[in-house]
């Protein structure tokens, strides 16, 4: 759900504050961290589709490249992890 304060994640009804991970609207898949769209998050997410690259809190399904986060190299492919 959006308002005046931004995009949240919202469970039968309601602002769920203990949810981090990707949630999917209309306009894509998001990265939220407590509840709230983190628009500075740029790594990795997991949903029940596989790994994916996440900018600015937005899948990114046009990226694809190496990535290098914590130490580790990944292999992106239209914004997922192979």
């Amino acid at each position: 759900a959006q308002n005046q304060y931004g995009w949240f994640y919202m469970k039968n009804g309601q602002l769920d504050r203990t949810f981090t991970g990707m949630a999917r609207n209309d306009y894509g898949w998001w990265y939220i961290k407590n509840g709230q769209l983190d628009r500075t998050y740029t790594g990795l997410a997991t949903n029940p589709y596989g790994t994916w690259y996440m900018q600015n809190g937005k899948l990114d399904t046009k990226f694809s490249g190496k990535v290098t986060l914590n130490g580790k190299t990944y292999t992106i492919v239209n914004g997922k992890v192979m």
